[in-house]
């Protein structure tokens, strides 16, 4: 039968990418826009080496873990920002079925997105990573998450502009390299009206029961990618630390379901008569239902935390990057498979 060997949870915010020092260029420049809530913290140069630093031996355990576990496949609950999708054709749920896929190995563009004009990066190996897919795994969840009453759709090919970051990051950032196969599992995060996270755990039960029932000796590594708290080049950004913590800690007990009322009992603040308002808070569709933006992506981090109900997590680093500002969090599962 097959087994889940590893589940893990990490940010992929860009700032996790990119030298401390851009950190406080990036700051700077969104100072001067007004990006920024009052009393948000500034942080040093030492403090954002610091961070940075904690940042980068988050993702080595994280990477240690996986190597640990030895995964056939990798499952990865990741959501897209407009890459592959847009408003003419946005799934709720959606899994890349096909034999390979092609990406950004961090962003199509160098430096930090703050608002002005970046310049591309090309296509080259330096950049630019073609990743395995795993179709058997994929047609069969997709089949058994249907017949089990969820609504999926279905991709065979990301285009030529390639596959989100939310799915090749994570497997930048922990040097897991182009030789085991992914299955990208998109879930809209962003763009309203969102899955509630209470339906995401249910998506991360059914997935549980599908690799334990399925006849194949294959070993099935998660990923959730993104989160935590963020509102990427939204007004008056701050990090709400107190969530971000509630989470984890509801993490730490094996308490997905836990984790999912406590992000669906956060409402947006929006006012319904501002429509600018409205449009910044929906992605731009009009439509408000839960958290979207890139606090949203904790739908992510609940699915994969469903998928192994009931077993704590353990919380490697939480780092609240003030220059972005984003709370970036890095979990595991230790199953001992």
């Amino acid at each position: 039968m097959a087994t889940i060997c590893a589940v893990i949870c990490a940010s992929h915010s860009p700032f996790l990418y990119a030298p401390p020092e851009e950190w406080e260029v990036a700051r700077m420049s969104r100072t001067a826009s007004d990006a920024f809530a009052p009393g948000l913290p500034r942080d040093s140069p030492e403090e954002n080496r610091a961070k940075h630093a904690r940042c980068a031996r988050a993702f080595g355990i994280l990477s240690a873990q996986l190597r640990e576990a030895r995964p056939d496949v990798l499952l990865i609950f990741g959501d897209d920002q407009l890459e592959q999708f847009d408003f003419g054709n946005l799934p709720a749920f959606c899994v890349f079925i096909g034999d390979g896929i092609s990406g950004y190995r961090i962003s199509p563009y160098f430096g930090l997105p703050v608002g002005r004009e970046r310049p591309s990066r090309p296509k080259t190996p330096e950049h630019w990573v073609t990743l395995k897919g795993h179709p058997p795994f994929a047609r069969r969840l997709v089949s058994e998450l249907v017949a089990r009453r969820f609504d999926m759709a279905f991709s065979a090919s990301a285009g030529s502009s390639g596959i989100g970051h939310a799915f090749t990051r994570p497997v930048e950032s922990l040097a897991l390299g182009a030789a085991i196969p992914v299955v990208p599992f998109y879930i809209n995060c962003y763009y309203g009206p969102q899955p509630t996270a209470h339906r995401c755990y249910e998506l991360g039960l059914a997935v549980g029961e599908i690799v334990d029932a399925w006849p194949s000796d294959v070993r099935v590594g998660v990923i959730g990618s993104g989160g935590l708290w963020h509102t990427p080049m939204g007004r008056n950004a701050y990090i709400d630390q107190a969530f971000d913590r509630e989470i984890l800690a509801a993490l730490a007990r094996g308490d997905a379901r836990a984790m999912a009322q406590i992000f669906d009992a956060r409402r947006p603040e929006v006012d319904p008569g501002d429509a600018e308002q409205v449009g910044r808070v929906s992605g731009g569709t009009g439509m408000v239902l839960g958290l979207g933006s890139g606090t949203g992506e904790i739908r992510n981090w609940v699915a994969a935390s469903a998928v192994v109900d009931g077993t704590p997590g353990t919380i490697v680093d939480y780092v609240d990057i003030n220059a972005s500002p984003v709370g970036a969090g890095f979990a595991y599962w230790n199953l001992g498979s």
